[in-house]
Formats: structure tokens, C-alpha cells, sequence
């Protein structure tokens, strides 16, 4: 797993620390909603630019949080919480708050707050196999590549949890792409895990069981509903270095 180098530091990681699907069925869209899936991700991908390096203005947005989750930080590692509110997973304090799993890592010369739907126990079980080229690690972007037939809310939340991460705390900008050729997809690029143009992508493919698979330049991101997000949030963890 040592060539998911993403964002060049996972290293300093080091230094600090149910899955109840809700099954939907997944809505082929017609071309305007489409379109409006693909407008709403590129406001998304727009607006996660400005968290580039902006961890005072990540803190600002999160500030409601920031006293309860430290405080809970504190009695994790004490040991004063359950299961249920907090554990520690590899060396980092895992805690939950507002229905989200918050930890902290140092990253970009900061200590960054992550917040994500599922802790790491929760997702041991999601298949991740396969290894990526050097390349993959080229540049300060990546194309993220969605199906633009799919209108689903699991996988908008998939893309917006992705990107958001991406850009406030890998320092690699989000590309919105697609995995076809569709009239809502003008001036967007086709690619995808098998067609990767040797550029370093992110496949968000809906449908089966949550996955993560590694290929070339590629990392192909599967699941149905929340599972799709699942497979985002172990990614997720991987790069920043609470799981293995």
C-alpha cells in the first residue's frame, strides 16, 4: 500500500493520531437531470479549491465543533468513552460527534480535523487490492470521474466527501470528469480506469458491494447506495494514514 503516496507526507501522520445500508434504487437520469448533477458537482469542485491550504477557514465552517470534538479527543485517550463515542485506531484518536467520525492528522504543516460518515472499524471489511504506478503521483491534480447517467444522492455525497478531502487536505485539485461520452458532459473529459490517458484518475463506479481498486493510474472506487460512500471514506483513511 506504500505507493499511495498521494499527498507526498504521509509520514508525518505518524505522528498523531454500521454499516446499515439504506437501500435505494439507483435513477437513470434524464439529460436536465443530469446536467443538474454535473452543474451542482462542479459548484462543489469549485468551491473546494478555496480549502486549498485554508485550514483557519476550514476551522471557521467547523468551529461549532471544534471545543466538543477536543474535548472528546481528550477523554478518548484517557479512556473514558465507550466504543460507541470513541476508540483508538492505529495511534489516532477516532471520535463521534454530530453523527460523523472525527479525527485529527497532520497535514500541509497543520493539524487538520477530518470528519467522515464512517470510523475505520466500519469499513475493515471493504475489499482494497491491486497497486498503482509512480505516475499516479504526477502533478498537483486528479480527474475525478463519475458516471454522468447516475442521479443518486449516495453518490453525490461519495463525490463531495472525495473532493472536499482532496482539496483541504491531499493539496491535489479535483478534476470534474466523465467516465462516457453524454450531451451534460461538454467541455468535461472522458476517462476512466480503463482509459486513464497515463493522467492520474479517480473512478467512482455505482453499483455492487463498497471496493477500492488500484490499477495503473487508476483507483476505482465501487458500491451501491452507502456503500459507495464507504469505499470513499476507507480511501480516505488510507491516504491519511489511519489504516493500513
Amino acid at each position: 500500500m506504500s505507493n499511495l503516496d498521494i499527498g507526498k507526507s504521509l509520514e508525518e501522520n505518524k505522528q498523531r493520531t454500521q454499516h446499515k445500508p439504506e437501500p435505494t434504487p439507483v435513477v437513470i437520469a434524464d439529460q436536465t437531470s443530469t446536467k443538474s448533477v454535473l452543474i451542482l458537482v462542479g459548484v462543489v469542485l469549485g468551491f473546494l479549491l478555496l480549502f486549498i491550504g485554508g485550514f483557519a477557514t476550514y476551522n471557521h465552517f467547523t468551529g461549532a465543533q471544534v471545543v466538543n470534538v477536543d474535548e472528546l479527543h481528550k477523554d478518548n485517550l484517557k479512556g473514558d468513552l465507550n466504543e460507541e463515542e470513541g476508540y483508538v485506531y492505529n495511534g489516532f484518536s477516532i471520535v463521534k460527534a454530530d453523527g460523523l467520525w472525527w479525527t485529527e492528522v497532520v497535514r500541509l504543516g497543520g493539524l487538520l480535523k477530518v470528519p467522515l460518515r464512517y470510523g475505520p472499524k466500519e469499513l475493515e471489511n471493504v475489499s482494497f487490492t491491486g497497486n498503482l504506478l509512480p505516475l499516479f503521483n504526477a502533478g498537483d491534480s486528479i480527474h475525478i470521474a463519475i458516471y454522468p447517467s447516475i442521479a443518486n444522492k449516495y453518490y453525490s455525497l461519495a463525490i463531495s466527501e472525495l473532493s472536499f478531502n482532496m482539496a483541504k487536505g491531499i493539496a491535489r485539485s479535483p478534476i470534474g470528469s466523465c467516465t462516457k461520452n453524454d450531451s451534460a458532459c461538454d467541455n468535461r473529459t472522458i476517462i476512466n480506469c480503463d482509459h486513464t490517458q497515463n493522467k492520474p484518475v479517480l473512478e467512482l463506479s455505482y453499483g455492487g458491494d463498497a471496493g477500492v481498486e488500484m490499477r495503473g493510474t487508476c483507483i476505482k472506487l465501487t458500491g451501491q447506495d452507502l456503500e459507495i460512500v464507504r469505499s470513499v471514506d476507507r480511501l480516505l483513511y488510507q491516504w491519511y494514514g489511519v489504516m493500513e
